[in-house]
């Protein structure tokens, strides 16, 4: 629950700074810079930031799901792994949904972390829109900022035609009686 409290671009400057460390310690022992400028890490990063409001969200869906669908695939001879994936999951499928789209959301318009994270070649749509933005100062080429910025919109808008089935169904697919 504490990580909820934390926002990312609180501490995005404490993550640099033991990447740029970690950098020079791999540079010393006669090896390439390995955490900055580096989409891996910064994939890794998003994850590792998107963790807390994941778990909180899934563990109270989770929790409103009945016990007696777990005892009945136990009564069946499912284990532990069989349970989770093929009764659990899927009667969880509308949460993991919403969680993909709001990280996805969330990590798609994100401009902070890969600022500061990617300072060379590699860039997210969001920096490069804005690097966009900053060349042409004054010359007011709407007609390329306005394409890039579709392009940024695009895929938020056909992931959110795609899920939205599943996002408006209902939370339970029902399957006890009595």
């Amino acid at each position: 629950m504490g990580g909820l409290f934390i926002n990312v671009n609180y501490i995005v400057v404490p993550i640099f700074l033991m990447f740029v460390d970690a950098d020079k310690f791999l540079k010393s022992v006669g090896a390439g810079s390995f955490f900055l400028n580096n989409l891996f890490i910064v994939a890794l990063v998003y994850a590792s930031t998107a963790l807390p409001f994941t778990i909180y969200l899934l563990s109270g869906f989770f929790v409103t799901i009945p016990k007696d669908y777990e005892e009945a695939a136990y009564v069946d001879g499912s284990g532990y792994f069989r349970t989770m994936v093929q009764i659990m999951m899927p009667m969880a499928l509308p949460s993991i949904i919403t969680v993909i789209l709001f990280n996805f959301l969330s990590f798609w318009n994100e401009y902070i972390i890969s600022m500061t994270l990617l300072t060379k070649d590699a860039k997210t749509l969001p920096v490069g829109l804005m690097q966009l933005m900053q060349a042409q100062k004054a010359a007011a080429n709407y007609g390329q900022l306005y394409a890039g910025l579709v392009i940024v919109m695009l895929p938020t808008l056909i992931l959110y035609m795609m899920l939205q089935k599943k996002l408006t169904q209902g939370m339970s697919l029902g399957g006890l009686k009595g």
